[in-house]
């Protein structure tokens, strides 16, 4: 009923005198809700019902946003208009609110003609009548859309990549589990798959994050052609998409078949080469790692189910984080192959793998601050066979595992930063040794070689620690010497000649370890302010039997000769490598003919 259906005595139009006398009862509320309609007509979106929730008014704006004409929607409920998103019981709330007489306000989401949703801040105030009972109800709505645009803004920062407009992280890791909660317990595969766009950080480098941005996109956009009912693709890394694939049906072969030939697109789709925005064309270098997954516990143990292939085909898991993190495993064994198109499946060996580097990470960590590290020298004899010095050479004393040679913790303490405390330690327990030997004559000329990793010798003061612990230890300089590898002078050469000066000057010595098995030594060999290089074992153990091998020797000593060098032969295990060395010119030798790496007796003087 509406505001024209009255007159201005306030008579109902169509009421007879027999109704007369019950309309009154209801004609001021009625009133009064008639001059708040005419009120908010114009700014609110209107609707009325009467107490059992039947549409009796609804105004223009009402209309607009439902789709629906006036008279389709007079006689009805709301339920028109229900989206489905709310639950029985937020409705069960709304009326138990209301019909007790109480005014509701929330949010609600309804559903136009044509499937379209869309959100209403609602205020719904209930008319009372005689007896304190609801006889209509008006609701007052005005659009939720600024703030609901502001919600699924941020949904779209927390689950959309802002550089490709393709899923994030986040949203294939909810992918993911959708897939695994959503299935019972079955064999069916999925996969996941990682791509990393390898040549990314050089292009960044070189021409700026704009032109690595248009190779992201450019790669987004040809990776999101993969996609249809079954693939899902996204942005997971810096410079890594995610590619899931579900419904691969129960039949392992099948299922590789199937995510090999998705790879192969892959590699299809990014192998053509970009064009960044100063015209440089960029190939494609890309690594791709994937794993294949289902329920746990449907398909019995995959180690014993792929017995016939001596690796895990696919793994058991409903947690999104670890299929990801395989996958993404298996992708960096992928990069250290050759080749433009690398490929690798997720092996379970690899996960246990990265397990033991992290416990021994761990384990190193703990064992070098309990004091675990051991000095441990071999000998260095000259020509005459009488010991001239020895190298200094770390050992681990595991307190479960016994002795760890330093091929097993160096390279892990070299990436991990751990390597410049180990060899601050191995230089001041060099140095302590050093002043131990100089209180014996039998020692007290001996020199004692300690060797520099690349993060050691470019770590801030470094010159000034090795200053200091000579000064603090009492020792002769002469008697400490520093082997370095090539690998050292790879990085800041300016720099690490600069140091080597510093410390030559002060009478601190250097040697060139492992020459002969790099591509720039003879670069560096005019440059670096070395006393000694040392013929790598590699060549030493084969000197013998190898004439060639025997001239790289001889080429060694003679380029020695020419920058005023020593030479040492490392390696040297038996009497004829001694001779065949002994005969081209070699100053000393080091190897287990002469005797292999000891414990230093010495004790830890205090500086």
């Amino acid at each position: 009923m509406t505001a024209n259906e009255i007159d201005g005595n306030g008579a109902v139009g169509g009421i007879s005198n027999e109704q007369r006398s019950t309309h009154e009862r209801v004609a001021r509320p009625q009133h009064d809700t008639d001059k708040i309609l005419i009120a908010l007509n114009e700014r609110s979106i209107v609707a009325v019902t009467d107490a059992t929730g039947r549409i009796t008014h609804v105004n223009d704006r009402f209309c607009e946003l439902s789709q629906f004409r006036r008279d389709e929607l007079i006689g009805r409920t709301h339920r028109v208009v229900n989206s489905g998103h709310h639950p029985a019981a937020f409705f069960a709330d709304l009326w138990s609110t209301i019909s007790e007489g109480r005014i509701w306000q929330g949010e609600i989401c309804n559903r136009a003609r044509d499937g379209s949703k869309y959100w209403l801040n609602t205020t719904i105030i209930p008319l009372m009548g005689d007896g304190d009972l609801p006889v209509s109800y008006v609701a007052l709505r005005t659009e939720a859309k600024p703030r609901r645009d502001a919600e699924v803004a941020v949904r779209r920062l927390a689950y959309v990549d802002p550089v490709t407009g393709l899923e994030n992280r986040a949203a294939m890791l909810r992918a993911i589990e959708r897939i695994t909660s959503s299935r019972t317990p079955s064999d069916e595969f999925s996969a996941f798959v990682t791509v990393s766009l390898d040549q990314l950080p050089s292009v960044n480098d070189a021409f700026g994050f704009e032109a690595g941005d248009r190779l992201l996109l450019d790669a987004g956009l040809r990776l999101k052609g993969l996609a249809d009912g079954v693939t899902r693709v996204g942005r997971i890394g810096s410079h890594t998409y995610g590619v899931l694939r579900q419904d691969l049906g129960v039949e392992l072969g099948a299922a590789e078949d199937a995510v090999r030939t998705t790879i192969g697109r892959m590699f299809e789709a990014l192998s053509a080469a970009s064009e960044t925005f100063s015209g440089i064309v960029i190939g494609a270098g890309v690594s791709v790692g994937h794993v294949l997954w289902t329920s746990p516990g449907a398909r019995g143990d995959p180690a014993r189910v792929d017995a016939e292939r001596g690796a895990d085909a696919f793994i058991a898991s409903d947690d999104a984080n670890e299929v990801m993190k395989c996958s993404e495993i298996a992708r960096k064994r992928a990069k250290r192959m050759s080749g433009q198109r690398r490929a690798q499946r997720f092996e379970q060996r690899m996960l246990d793998e990265v397990h033991d580097r992290m416990v021994l990470v761990s384990e190193l960590r703990a064992g070098v601050e309990r004091g675990e590290l051991r000095l441990y020298a071999q000998s260095i004899v000259d020509r005459k066979r009488r010991v001239i010095g020895k190298e200094a050479l770390i050992r681990w004393q595991h307190s479960s595992r016994g002795l760890i040679p330093p091929d097993e913790f160096i390279p892990i303490a070299e990436q991990t930063g751990l390597i410049t405390q180990i060899g601050d330690w191995a230089l001041e327990r060099a140095c302590q040794v050093l002043a131990h030997w100089a209180a014996s004559e039998a020692t007290d000329e001996l020199t004692l070689a300690v060797n520099l990793s690349e993060r050691q010798l470019h770590a801030d003061g470094f010159e000034d620690r090795v200053r200091e612990m000579i000064s603090r230890y009492g020792i002769a300089r002469a008697r400490l010497k520093f082997e370095l590898t090539e690998s050292v002078l790879h990085s800041d050469l300016a720099r690490t000649i600069s140091l080597l000066e510093h410390l030559r000057a002060d009478g601190v010595h250097a040697s060139l370890d492992d020459f002969g098995t790099g591509y720039s030594s003879l670069n560096y060999l005019r440059r670096l302010p070395v006393q000694q290089l040392k013929i790598d074992r590699s060549f030493v153990s084969s000197i013998v039997e190898d004439d060639r091998t025997a001239a790289i020797a001889e080429t060694i000593v003679r380029l020695a000769r020419i920058f005023g060098l020593q030479v040492v032969g490392e390696g040297v295990e038996t009497e004829e490598q001694f001779a065949l060395l002994h005969a081209l010119g070699v100053d000393a030798f080091q190897g287990y003919l002469f005797g292999g790496p000891e414990p230093i007796e010495a004790p830890a003087i205090a500086g």
